[in-house]
């Protein structure tokens, strides 16, 4: 499978914890500046440690980025480091 330099934005939120929909919500408001039409593709919710989709066949980097790379994902959003991770592609790309 291919690499692909995803755009990144790196979002930090202090004080009140952020959650999973707030994380998201705040990601596609980030994107929708940028892409005209964004389409989230994958996730990871690293306080939880659950990723979407799962694929655990892939072994050389964790599977939902290796599922993004190959489905036109274009930006990614780091919200608070590693706390949550969201990969948006372009719907006119999918």
């Amino acid at each position: 499978m291919q690499h692909v330099d995803f755009e990144t934005i790196k979002i930090t939120v202090e004080g009140k914890g952020i959650d999973f929909p707030m994380a998201k919500r705040l990601s596609e408001d980030m994107v929708s500046t940028i892409v005209a039409e964004p389409m989230l593709i994958a996730w990871f919710d690293g306080k939880k440690g659950e990723e979407h989709p799962e694929v655990p066949e892939c072994q050389h980097k964790p599977g939902w980025i290796a599922y993004a790379e190959g489905h036109g994902g274009r930006v990614r959003v780091d919200v608070n480091d590693t706390d949550y991770r969201f990969i948006f592609a372009e719907v006119a790309d999918v």
